[in-house]
């Protein structure tokens, strides 16, 4: 059938967009780091480079292969899947926080899409030699395969992977930088020691340690307010259909309440309760 597939390995996306867009850095630039600013713009614009690559075929779908950071779905992952004519494949990351599973998904879909003749043409957002196999086998079956390089492909794709391919093209770094937001952590510097202070005889009692309650209220309060408005719709969509909190604000909401309470470590019910107030606060600020 004459339509195409666009196949993103979104590791690769990422991680070859990211040098594109903002150029080497130390310490490298981390995914933690980099924010989509519209996921439909996004798809929208990559499919139209996509597109090119195949004299204008009809699009079948967006394939999007990528690895669960944690037990949830990032904010960014969420987004993409709720996309029409987006299909998301999640791998896991190990330990040291290399995916694994994707490069399998992959393989088996472009193969599966080209021997079933559902595609006549595969773009393929990779870099990665070991996806050599796939593109042998889809072009024993008459697929055309295209590579659409994240910047300079004779920096980050594999040249025994452009051997293969029928037609190498690149997505420029204006085009990353156009669609990417770098996340630059805030300096942090440490004060001075200070003296030990003896206290008088007559000082006040320490005050009272705040609430659970408290703690979370003041710290959701802080992450709302820097909140960006065109962040905040994905983020109530995520929080009502997967009913959890993506990690990249579920992580710094426990830490800023564990930092409040002095420190103190959080049972798994007391962080049950500290989500569900920030998901609570989500939907309301969204309501306003």
């Amino acid at each position: 059938m004459d339509r195409y597939a666009i196949f993103v390995d979104a590791g690769y996306f990422f991680a070859a967009g990211a040098q594109a867009a903002f150029g080497l850095r130390r310490p490298p630039i981390t995914r933690k780091q980099v924010s989509v600013k519209s996921s439909r713009a996004m798809l929208d614009a990559l499919c139209h480079e996509a597109a090119a690559t195949t004299d204008n075929l009809p699009l079948l779908r967006v394939y999007w292969y990528d690895a669960m950071p944690g037990p949830r779905m990032s904010l960014d992952q969420s987004a993409l899947a709720l996309l029409s004519g987006v299909k998301l494949r999640l791998g896991a990351l190990n330990s040291t926080g290399e995916q694994k599973g994707v490069d399998s998904l992959i393989v088996t879909d472009i193969i599966d899409l080209a021997r079933n003749r559902a595609i006549s043409d595969a773009v393929v957002v990779t870099g990665d030699e070991d996806l050599r196999i796939a593109f042998q086998v889809a072009q024993s079956f008459g697929v055309r395969v295209h590579i659409l390089a994240a910047g300079d492909p004779t920096s980050n794709v594999s040249p025994s992977l452009q051997m293969e391919a029928d037609s190498v093209t690149a997505l420029e770094p204006a085009w990353f930088s156009s669609h990417f937001d770098l996340i630059v952590p805030a300096a942090t510097s440490s004060p001075p020691p200070a003296a030990p202070v003896t206290p008088p005889s007559n000082a006040f009692p320490a005050p009272q340690a705040i609430s659970l309650e408290t703690a979370a209220t003041a710290a959701i309060a802080e992450m709302l307010a820097i909140i960006k408005p065109d962040q905040l719709a994905p983020l109530v969509t995520h929080v009502t259909t997967q009913r959890t909190i993506p990690p990249e604000y579920d992580r710094p909401l426990i830490a800023k309440v564990s930092a409040a309470l002095s420190g103190q470590r959080l049972t798994g019910d007391e962080m049950r309760r500290i989500r569900g107030q920030f998901i609570t606060a989500i939907k309301t600020t969204k309501g306003q």
